[in-house]
Parts: C-alpha cells; sequence; structure tokens
C-alpha cells in the first residue's frame, strides 16, 4: 500500500512540475470535464478545436459588433452601416480621397496592429475596400483576402493568387470590378442590401482555424 501511495504522489508532483508546457491538469478554477473532487482542469492546450465558419456567418458577426470579428486568423471587416462610414463612402474611397483615413480603417489598423496572428482579411463593400488596403500596405503579414461587393475600378479585369473579388449580378456599388467573380442573387427581396447582398456568395466559403474553445476568444 506505502508503494501505490508513494507513486500517486509522486505522479502528482509531476504534473505540478510541467504542467505549464505539458497537456496535463492544473488547479481547478473553472469548466473542465475532469472530477470535481480532484480540483483538476484541462491546461490551456486541451481547450484548443478546429472550428469551422462560413464567410457570411463572420460577416455578420462583424456587422453585429459594429466593425470587425475575428475568428483564429481570419479578420472579417463590416461594410457601411453609419453616416459616419456613408461619408467616407463619398469622400475616402474615391481616387480623389484616402481610405487610411477613412474610420473603419483606423479602427480596424488598431486592432490588426495588436493581433499579430491575422494573416487573411475578408470584407464588404467599405470593408472590401479596407480589406485591399490591408493587402497593400501589409503584404508581409497578409497572404489571402476576400471580399464581397467592393467599390473597385477595375475595368480590365486584373485577377491575384492573393486576392479573391466576389460581387451579384446589377450590385451598384461593385459594378465597375470587372474582375470579380460573378453570381446572381435571385430573390434579391430577401435582403435589404437587395444585389449589393453577400450572404448568397459567402455562405459557400468557410474558413477553418485552430482556436480556443471559450466564445470569449473570438472579438
Amino acid at each position: 500500500m506505502m508503494l501505490v501511495k508513494n507513486k500517486k504522489k509522486k505522479h502528482f508532483n509531476f504534473d505540478d512540475q510541467f504542467h505549464g508546457y505539458r497537456g496535463v491538469a492544473t488547479p481547478l478554477q473553472s469548466r473542465s470535464g475532469y472530477p470535481k473532487g480532484l480540483g483538476l482542469q484541462p491546461s490551456p492546450k486541451a481547450d484548443l478545436k478546429y472550428n469551422t465558419i462560413t464567410d457570411s456567418e463572420g460577416l455578420q458577426r462583424a456587422y453585429a459588433q459594429g466593425d470587425y470579428h475575428i475568428h483564429g486568423k481570419t479578420m472579417f471587416i463590416a461594410g457601411s452601416h453609419t453616416a459616419r462610414d456613408w461619408f467616407d463612402d463619398v469622400t475616402k474611397i474615391p481616387v480623389w480621397g484616402d481610405l487610411r483615413n477613412s474610420e473603419r480603417y483606423q479602427k480596424v489598423l488598431d486592432v490588426f496592429r495588436n493581433r499579430g496572428e491575422i494573416d487573411t482579411v475578408v470584407g464588404h463593400s467599405l470593408g472590401g475596400s479596407v480589406a485591399l488596403e490591408f493587402q497593400k500596405n501589409y503584404p508581409d503579414r497578409i497572404k489571402k483576402s476576400r471580399t464581397y461587393g467592393a467599390p473597385v475600378f477595375d475595368l480590365l479585369g486584373s485577377e491575384s493568387e492573393d486576392v479573391d473579388r466576389y460581387r451579384n449580378w446589377l450590385d451598384p456599388v461593385s459594378v465597375l470590378d470587372r474582375g470579380a467573380k460573378k453570381s446572381i442573387k435571385w430573390n434579391i427581396l430577401d435582403s435589404g442590401s437587395l444585389t449589393h447582398d453577400y450572404s448568397n456568395i459567402a455562405d459557400s466559403i468557410k474558413t477553418t482555424e485552430l482556436v480556443q474553445d471559450d466564445d470569449d476568444y473570438e472579438d
């Protein structure tokens, strides 16, 4: 009996010594699948999982939160939905303006600089313009960008491996983007954005990332 007791004690000392970088139990503070009597919980590594959302879900969350939503290494950027956004649409996006001075770009930039894991940006409308601006200004960090209904002026239909642009037929905002992949919005009345909607396209494009198994991780 003494041999078994010593073995158990030695085992827990080993866990206490290495729990900081091994997937073993640590003192209990919150949720866990371990018996409560042991006073243990999973290590941070045990709280990671692969989670998949569509671009449509990511953009919906960005609109709901105001400006952006982060899922793993992907940042979703909302389009125009405030008076300041519409002012910036007129004064910052055209060739006589500078998008970097827009409120949306500045807000997202602050977050982007503090979240070094972000390497993909997805945006709708004004958010798409911001995503493309990030792609241009931070090519060492941004590996991929996707836009939906972005106000891009491209009459030659240029393409890039690092950028995927999408738009609906008859979308007035992205009508001059000849390089975007086109879709048809059959039921234009199911969204207040009409043909400027993104859900019919973005529902089929997914982002899978290794994320913390906790809603607090997703901004």
